[in-house]
């Protein structure tokens, strides 16, 4: 039995199978945890999981490792693989998870729900789309750019619970009063070698076209 600061150390163990899965999961998908007990349920979700599918291992653990432990004697070189293991299985499965929402794989939903996006602002973005993006600002202004890889930088889009806001890689020409793209004598969308840094609180519109 456990006591005092041994229980605590047993209690934080336990958890870090849980906590991380979520940390590796949010590496990839993006956080989106409102509020630090959210996440405490996730890790608290996630330990025990793991812990029923690795129950057998722990009845070994408990019932042969730990006793030749506390005699001072030598441990087998398995039980520093399960310790390798312990971190290493829910770091990956987290990664690997994360990685398939981020791609939008339909069997992730299994795992995640149905909605796993708290607003349309991530379910758009987490997909990895790329795209011409339009955007009305509340000024009347239309300006436009690419969400793609350019000039050498990725755009990106705020996760929640950060404010969303937008970077575009590469601005393109909009015509400021009616939004159309500005075409080059070969009818292709013209890339700037500049970006654009833009707030949600200055837009009123944004049109995405898929490509």
């Amino acid at each position: 039995m456990f006591d005092g600061a041994g229980a605590l150390l047993a209690l934080a163990l336990a958890l870090v199978p849980g906590a991380l899965y979520v940390w590796a999961y949010e590496r990839q998908a993006g956080g989106k945890t409102v509020r630090m007990s959210d996440r405490v349920f996730r890790f608290v979700g996630g330990s025990a999981i793991f812990h029923a599918l690795f129950a057998p291992l722990t009845y070994w653990v408990w019932s042969e490792l730990w006793p030749r432990a506390r005699e001072g004697r030598a441990l087998p070189w398995a039980a520093w693989l399960l310790a390798l293991a312990y971190v290493a299985v829910p770091t990956l499965a987290g990664s690997f998870v994360g990685s398939r929402v981020q791609r939008g794989v339909w069997w992730s939903r299994y795992l995640t729900g149905p909605q796993p996006a708290p607003r349309a602002w991530d379910y758009l973005f987490h997909q990895q789309v790329d795209g011409w993006i339009r955007l009305r600002l509340k000024s009347g202004e239309w300006i436009g750019g690419a969400f793609a890889d350019a000039n050498g930088r990725r755009s990106y889009a705020a996760s929640f619970p950060e404010p969303p806001d937008l970077y575009l890689a590469a601005a393109v020409r909009v015509d400021p009063d009616t939004g159309e793209f500005v075409e080059t004598p070969d009818g292709e969308i013209e890339l700037l070698p500049s970006g654009l840094l833009v707030s949600w609180d200055e837009v009123e519109y944004l049109e995405l076209i898929d490509v």
